[in-house]
């Protein structure tokens, strides 16, 4: 029979035998924020039920449907969306790609006595030929060429149609970049988030559900295609002429990603030693990736770099000039992915630093969107807030919320291991002080600092601080034990690279005042944008990258940070903050 829920704001009704109420919102098409994987731990999946005529609030992932619901959804409980950075700073591109036209007419490809027409070509190529060559109107027709090999055959010229796509999957979103391959113009980016973010925040999240029942892996994998293939017919205006001369799609993303992008269950990656089923690049037609472009098109997913450190740090890597310049690496994000050396020797490394800076598992966190607080700043016993789209604040994302962490963490509020003070114990020590009037409960040993009041205040509380104590450890004592593999001290570092959408919004003084990064001297450390981003398009419209791509590989060494022995010490040491205040 089952049960009725109604979702009183969007007018819709759906009845369902079992389950949870977020996998009713799902089912709805309103798929919930499940940060923490449905562990019932993030609060993001909070949602308003009336019952017995009082409105309560509920965990939607916690709930389990036994009765009729009627369900009050706000747009943004479901609409996720987010600034997604798509441009490097590293613009430079060659203008060699791995695909190319070539146009033959009838008489071209007649053979001598006895002879063929064509040699090492696939046997669907061979067929569509064979029909062409038949017709008694065929006057010519046009091979498509995949690092000289022959992949498809068109009827007539169509040396002027040939497209390639660049993509950049990452935990949370996804960016496509699209390119004509003839003229080496970039028609066009388009990003979005990664649809995959309704199962979890971060891989480990995802690499669960998707073990718990084989349609979970499937859906992670059709979940993904259709987030690419909808910023695809975006990019084109839904244009097929180019989706059907769509020959080359190269992609990016960390180790999880590639395993769920191909449908290979990641459960070799959940567990000691971290296996991937391959660290190789993955090549295949456009029919077998499931993607809107030419059926005998080439997608291929770039290699891995062992364990967690994917293709991403690959793309990264590819960026980086060949020199002897000492570098460091730090690609932030849900997964934090490092690298240290230079061009002759790089160690690299994955470290679990969450979804905490990016503003997940923080209480009053959200993406970088309309409404979010990007920075924060205290003048003269003032709070100066700035706030995406110039409205009112709603959450902190992440930059937001490492500026308010170190200046809370300067004027003395937090002390250094991170407990931040009672407004008793502020207003003793700093007498001439009115800030200590934002210090309130937000909830039961959770004391927190309000940056605004109302119906929906935005605050950072302790337990937030925590959580940026974890990440901001974790990344800290990787980069250490990196550059000690390295055999490299900070101030050895010529340029530390700070790559991803959080590494380029991040206020490099803050994040260097809280020990997020090693203390390299601030004038070497560069924003560069979406470096993967920048890497697999680099890739898409130079063959030639190839080769460098070949060296980087065999020269990186990848570092386990569970099984390095001052890794673990590391960790809980730089957990506090040592840093000085005002």
């Amino acid at each position: 029979m089952g049960y009725r829920i109604l979702f009183a704001n969007q007018k819709k009704e759906i009845v369902v035998e079992e389950g949870t109420l977020a996998d009713a919102c799902e089912q709805a098409g309103f798929p919930l924020n499940l940060v923490c994987g449905k562990m019932g731990v993030c609060g993001k999946c909070a949602v308003t039920v009336e019952r017995n005529g009082m409105r309560e609030k509920v965990l939607a992932c916690r709930t389990v449907v036994e009765r009729d619901e009627i369900v009050y959804l706000e747009p943004s409980d479901y609409e996720h969306s987010g600034n997604v950075l798509t441009e490097s700073n590293q613009q430079e591109m060659g203008e060699c790609p791995s695909v190319r036209k070539e146009y033959r007419t009838r008489e071209e490809l007649m053979p001598e006595q006895g002879g063929s027409f064509l040699k090492n070509v696939s046997l669907p190529v061979m067929r569509k030929f064979a029909a062409m060559r038949a017709d008694a109107g065929f006057a010519g027709c046009t091979f498509v060429y995949f690092l000289d090999k022959v992949i498809d055959i068109q009827n007539g010229d169509t040396r002027k149609d040939c497209y390639g796509a660049a993509v950049d999957i990452g935990t949370t979103t996804v960016a496509v970049y699209l390119y004509n391959l003839i003229t080496k113009e970039r028609i066009s980016v388009r990003s979005g988030m990664n649809r995959q973010i309704i199962h979890g925040a971060d891989v480990i999240a995802r690499n669960q559900y998707a073990q718990e029942k084989e349609k979970n892996l499937l859906e992670l994998q059709h979940l993904v295609r259709e987030a690419i293939n909808d910023l695809l017919k975006e990019s084109c205006q839904f244009d097929h002429n180019i989706l059907d001369n769509l020959y080359h799609v190269v992609l990016c993303g960390n180790s999880t990603m590639q395993h769920l992008f191909y449908g290979l269950n990641p459960a070799a990656l959940g567990a000691s030693p971290f296996a991937n089923i391959t660290v190789q690049e993955v090549f295949c037609s456009g029919t077998e990736a499931g993607l809107s472009c030419a059926p005998e098109g080439r997608v291929e997913f770039l290699p891995l770099l062992g364990g967690f450190v994917g293709a991403d740090t690959a793309a990264v890597l590819l960026t980086l000039p060949e020199d002897s310049r000492n570098y460091l690496m730090v690609d932030l994000g849900t997964n934090g992915e490092l690298a240290a050396g230079n061009y002759e020797q790089f160690y690299v490394t994955s470290t679990a630093c969450g979804p905490a800076l990016e503003g997940g598992n923080i209480a009053c966190g959200m993406r970088g969107t309309v409404g979010a607080i990007e920075k924060v700043s205290f003048q003269d016993d003032r709070i100066s807030l700035k706030v995406i789209g110039n409205g009112t604040p709603v959450g902190l994302c992440g930059s937001g919320v490492i500026d308010a962490v170190a200046e809370l963490l300067r004027i003395g509020m937090i002390d250094e291991t991170g407990a931040l003070l009672s407004a008793e114990e502020y207003k003793k020590k700093y007498p001439q002080s009115s800030l200590s009037e934002h210090l309130k409960d937000a909830g039961k040993h959770n004391r927190a600092f309000y940056f605004t009041e109302g119906a929906k205040p935005v605050y950072l509380c302790q337990k937030d601080i925590r959580q940026i104590q974890l990440a901001k450890s974790s990344i800290y004592s990787g980069c250490l034990t990196l550059l000690e593999e390295a055999g490299m001290k900070p101030e050895q570092v010529d340029a530390l690279f700070l790559a991803g959408a959080f590494g380029n919004y991040v206020d490099i003084h803050q994040a260097l005042a809280i020990g997020l990064l090693p203390p390299v001297p601030e004038e070497r450390i560069l924003s560069v944008g979406n470096g993967a981003g920048q890497g697999v398009q680099s890739l898409l419209m130079d063959r030639s990258l190839r080769k460098k791509l070949k060296v980087l590989l065999e020269r990186c060494t990848r570092v386990e940070l569970a099984d390095h022995a001052g890794f673990m010490d590391a960790y809980i040491n730089n957990m506090n903050f040592a840093f000085g205040r005002e």
